[in-house]
């Protein structure tokens, strides 16, 4: 499976959809970091400098995350594993327009840490047993397994971003391996237009 294209118009509202994507020839990017915020997730321990519009899109997200996992592994994540949030940059590959980086809209998810799984926990009935011992969860090993026994983490990465993709309220944006710079992440951002770049092999 594989997803490149421009989806259309989002139709929630959001509060960063006015600001202008793009520097006029000849200017230089400057970044207004004094409005951004420290997030801190009790859900899944991380924290990231966001715009806080951006905040109830990381809340809605870790919902999410907790969910999925804990269909897939029975207990959600501990920890989210990123590459940051906030820089104040353009877009890799597009001159003159400005990454959704430097509003602070944007995640670069790398993967995930998992706890030992609870004695009391629903256990999926295709958990394999070392899968109930603590593991970490990578878009860089798992996202197209090496090894038989990574397909099951495979399943889960390929999940999660298909489901982002069906849900604007989120995430509009998303972009993954196999594209070149995103082997290693996840990029999912809030932009004002939805997109979708990532593609994979059926596990």
């Amino acid at each position: 499976n594989y997803y490149s294209f421009f989806d259309g118009w989002p139709t929630e509202p959001y509060a960063l959809d006015p600001v202008e994507r793009f520097l006029p020839v000849g200017q230089r990017l400057r970044c207004d970091a004094s409005g951004m915020v420290l997030h801190r997730s009790r859900a899944l321990r991380y924290a990231v400098r966001v715009n806080p519009a951006f905040v109830q899109r990381l809340e809605r997200f870790e919902l999410l995350v907790t969910e999925l996992a804990t269909a897939h592994y029975g207990r959600p994540p501990r920890r989210l594993i990123h590459r940051g949030s906030f820089s104040c940059r353009s877009a890799r590959g597009r001159r003159g327009r400005i990454s959704e980086h430097a509003f602070g809209n944007a995640l670069d998810l790398q993967g995930f840490d998992f706890g030992r799984l609870p004695r009391d926990a629903d256990t999926p009935d295709d958990l394999p047993r070392r899968l109930r011992r603590p593991f970490r969860l990578r878009v860089l090993s798992h996202w197209k397994p090496r090894r038989a026994r990574d397909a099951h983490h495979a399943a889960f990465l390929h999940l999660l971003a298909e489901t982002l993709h069906r849900r604007p309220d989120i995430f509009r944006g998303i972009v993954g391996p196999p594209r070149r710079r995103h082997r290693d992440h996840l990029h999912l951002d809030a932009a004002p237009w939805r997109y979708a770049m990532f593609g994979y092999d059926p596990v």
